[in-house]
């Protein structure tokens, strides 16, 4: 059991609690956050109690960088813990794909928390869509719903049952002893909400939505899943020269939980053995590639089983170029 630390004695995490309450955040939300990182109850509950300064008109939108914590091969934290801040004024033009940037809207703020670990780069944030934006875009998908695909068969695909897998017209696959969910392609349907969605997602990313595929809805029923997969595509590769040789390949993965999941249905990435529960609005990003560009088998992630009820997604995916 590691010893309980003093809130008021570790300025960078008082700093971040401050700005979290500051922006609007759920104070139980930060509390569980501060208390899973072995801050005193006591002392976090007396910086609960105090409150926050009033933030200044010319508050500006908050840009935050990954801070550096573990050097490569050190131990494995699972902790979330906070995130450097430097102003907005900064030229995001010059920053490339490796510096994660999440720029917040004052109005509509949501709790930001990276995964500590050497090994990728994760975040979580909550509360990023509200729960009138979830179930608008349910209603809007749910109606144009396909069986979701893979660029390549599982390798163990001529082994299947006949009909198991099935080559489609984009060169891609419906492989269902792999990835038994159902794919909405949100951007064809040509909506302003979905238009509004894409903005709100390369807005929190800093990045242009040029650099950014159309966004997806999916969903998964009781006993539907998606088994270990990495989102970048091999490089060298008959599925890289494939999907991969125009545009580059893909950087980050940006994903929303739409609904609560009665039980299952969470993301488990296998290098640290951490699943995240599903939460509506609450949305997981990762960079797919380390930050030299190579891509990052680290990266490797399930959509683990549906067991009641079911489960509603959006993923967008960013590119290289």
């Amino acid at each position: 059991m590691p010893e309980l630390k003093r809130l008021d004695h570790h300025q960078d995490w008082l700093a971040w609690t401050q700005e979290n309450l500051a922006r609007g955040c759920d104070p139980a939300g930060v509390k569980a956050i501060l208390l899973q990182n072995a801050f005193d109850p006591d002392s976090v509950e007396q910086v609960l109690a105090q409150g926050v300064r009033a933030p200044t008109a010319a508050s500006a939108p908050m840009v935050y960088h990954a801070r550096a914590v573990l050097q490569q091969g050190a131990p494995v934290s699972l902790a979330l813990g906070p995130l450097e801040r430097t102003t907005s004024g900064e030229d995001r033009g010059a920053r490339n794909n490796a510096q994660p940037v999440f720029l917040q809207d004052p109005a509509n703020p949501f709790l930001v928390s990276q995964v500590i670990t050497p090994l990728l780069q994760l975040y979580v944030l909550v509360d990023f869509m509200s729960p009138t934006e979830c179930q608008d875009i349910i209603d809007l998908g749910q109606g144009h719903l396909r069986a979701s695909t893979v660029s390549l068969p599982d390798q163990d695909a001529q082994n299947a049952l006949p009909g198991t897998v099935q080559l489609q017209a984009d060169q891609t696959y419906v492989d269902l002893s792999f990835r038994t969910s159902q794919t909405c392609d949100l951007a064809l349907l040509q909506h302003p909400w979905v238009d509004a969605l894409d903005r709100k997602i390369s807005i929190a990313m800093g990045l242009p939505m040029e650099l950014s595929e159309g966004t997806q809805l999916q969903r998964y029923r009781v006993g539907e899943q998606f088994k270990a997969h990495t989102d970048y595509f091999t490089p060298q590769s008959e599925e890289y020269a494939k999907f991969a040789a125009i545009r580059g390949n893909r950087t980050w993965t940006f994903m929303v939980y739409l609904n609560e999941v009665e039980q299952g249905g969470g993301t488990h990435f296998v290098a640290i053995n951490k699943t995240i529960r599903p939460r509506q609005g609450m949305a997981v990003v990762w960079n797919n590639l380390t930050p030299n560009g190579d891509v990052n088998p680290q990266t490797l992630h399930a959509g683990m089983t549906v067991l009641e009820g079911e489960k509603f997604v959006i993923t967008k995916w960013f590119r290289q170029r």
